[in-house]
């Protein structure tokens, strides 16, 4: 029985894999499409904004898409893949936060950046961690507060944190939170927003521990809920 529940779960895998490498082209077309027709200067404004919907609505397929490769590739073949390069945590953090201030122009985003010394990371992985975690406060908080986000990189470590007002996490949900498929309930968002997969803390936690940091969370109702990233400082590998 174990066994054949161990072959069910590598089907499953297998074909979630499959199933995002066949989609990712179509929907990478669809956007390409929009956005060159969106070009024409002689578009109608009300073909215009649905073209956007249509391009909004892709991007946010492929992002599932991204997290179900993601997924798959963790669960085959162990940690996510890195390429650490010398970087400002801080200028990750800029780049993420304007592009979620653009997508939600009604939700404040503060950045306390408390050090632009540069880090050993993979900048490409730590924005999706970024965006996963300001996204998810941005939908799990408090319309009425700000999402917080600090960085701040010292001689040791760099560590990143989002915070977010809103519901308190139970405790006893918090260990299960960083399970793939896990989704915790909104809190002051639009009901019809279109929601993930509960696949972004469990890649969060995937890319973290690539680099060998750790995640931790804490909710209460005096601080709110806050998600802390530690990564210690590594030497870059130099060539003989």
């Amino acid at each position: 029985m174990l066994a054949q529940a161990i072959d069910d779960e590598h089907s499953r895998d297998r074909i979630v894999g499959i199933l995002g490498h066949e989609l990712r082209n179509p929907l990478s077309a669809i956007v390409a499409l929009a956005r060159v027709t969106m070009s024409r200067e002689d578009i109608p404004g009300e073909v215009r904004e649905r073209l956007s919907q249509m391009d909004r609505a892709a991007q946010r397929s492929l992002a599932m898409i991204e997290s179900l490769l993601d997924f798959s590739h963790s669960r085959w073949k162990g940690a996510l893949p890195t390429r650490p390069v010398l970087t400002d945590p801080r200028e990750i953090a800029d780049r993420v936060i304007d592009e979620l201030r653009a997508a939600n122009p009604d939700r404040l985003i503060a950045l306390d950046a408390r050090s632009s010394a540069p880090f050993e990371m993979d900048p490409a992985r730590m924005e999706q961690v970024l965006s996963n975690l300001i996204g998810n406060a941005i939908v799990h908080g408090s319309r009425e507060t700000p999402v917080e986000v600090l960085v701040d990189v010292g001689e040791a470590e760099a560590l990143l944190e989002v915070r977010n007002r809103g519901p308190v996490i139970p405790a006893d949900q918090i260990a299960s939170l960083f399970q793939p498929f896990t989704q915790g309930a909104s809190a002051g968002t639009d009901s019809a927003r279109p929601r993930g997969l509960g696949l972004g803390l469990y890649i969060v936690r995937e890319i973290v521990s690539a680099h060998d940091g750790t995640v931790s969370v804490d909710s209460d109702d005096d601080r709110g809920t806050r998600f802390r990233i530690r990564l210690p400082r590594r030497q870059l590998n130099s060539e003989p």
